[in-house]
């Protein structure tokens, strides 16, 4: 069984946001199916972020995941409605989609003779579920426990998320959407490598920290703010002001750039994914405003 615990990160809401509205105006493939998560209050709390993330993580390249709005099934939650297109007003809706029952929902649009095998299917599962659980220990500071779960979830889950990647961008004949910043299906990889780093330091495991941090800002493609802060710690701990200065200031321009997205039109997103929106884009401004003192301090110290 899987189960999901949801993050409180800003990269996290960052990612979940952009599940919103990067998919709404890019061009897919017409065979495409869309998965629709209720993502309303009352299905928030039957778990529909889990069920989320989970589906953008775990969906055939077949299948576009994107957040929707109330289905009026309230108490019936996890919602996903499946439909042709982004805007179709008909969907088939589909109750209390987690666990198991979300696993037979990809299940029936797993194509035949993919090149994403079952055994490939099965890995990335394994490692998900690996993801899922280092998160819970995470989370209770047990850190030694944490890093043994996540070598797992990378053991196992990256190269078929690698490899369920490539398949998605060779099925719609196109790279994923700019706006994203880095695939969002690779967003549970990127967080492990983060945790993992944060767990190293934790128990002053400084190159093991600095490797888990160089991959993830590899895997998201250097365009994670929180990514360039745990490369920041790292360098601070071994006492690389230079290393730490250089990662402080990348993660300034990537908040920067979180900024100015955040700060333009949406058109076409309601009166929640707005309010959503205004919260990351101040929580950039925020962690813009603290690192830059602190990237003024490395100044000073490295004059």
């Amino acid at each position: 069984m899987f189960s999901f615990l949801p993050q409180s990160s800003f990269a996290s809401g960052l990612v979940s946001l952009l599940l919103a509205t990067s998919n709404d105006h890019g061009s897919s493939a017409s065979s495409q199916k869309v998965l629709r998560v209720c993502v309303s209050p009352a299905c928030k709390d039957d778990g529909a972020i889990a069920t989320l993330h989970r589906l953008t993580a775990l969906a055939p390249p077949c299948l576009n995941v994107i957040k929707g709005g109330c289905t009026s099934l309230c108490g019936s939650g996890p919602i996903v409605e499946v439909c042709d297109h982004i805007d179709d007003v008909q969907s088939t809706k589909r109750k209390r989609v987690s666990d198991e029952a979300l696993i037979h929902l990809l299940d029936e649009f797993t194509e035949e003779g993919s090149d994403f095998t079952p055994y490939m299917r099965n890995r990335l599962l394994d490692g998900y579920n690996c993801y899922i659980e280092a998160n819970k220990a995470f989370e209770l500071k047990k850190y030694q426990s944490a890093i043994e779960l996540y070598e797992e979830a990378i053991q196992n889950g990256r190269k078929p998320a690698m490899a369920l990647q490539q398949a998605r961008e060779e099925y719609t004949k196109n790279a994923f959407e700019s706006s994203e910043r880095y695939p969002a299906g690779l967003d549970w990889i990127v967080t492990t490598f983060r945790n993992s780093c944060t767990s190293r330091l934790q128990l002053g495991d400084i190159d093991g920290a600095r490797r888990d941090a160089f991959a993830a800002t590899v895997f998201s493609q250097n365009n994670d703010a929180a990514s360039h802060e745990c490369l920041a710690d790292v360098c601070k701990k071994s006492r690389d002001a230079l290393g730490e200065y250089q990662a402080v200031k990348s993660a300034i321009e990537q908040y920067g750039v979180v900024e100015q997205i955040y700060s333009s039109p949406m058109p076409g997103i309601d009166a929640v994914a707005r309010a959503e929106a205004a919260k990351i884009r101040g929580n950039a401004e925020e962690r813009k405003r603290e690192l830059g003192f602190r990237l003024a301090k490395l100044e000073r110290e490295l004059k």
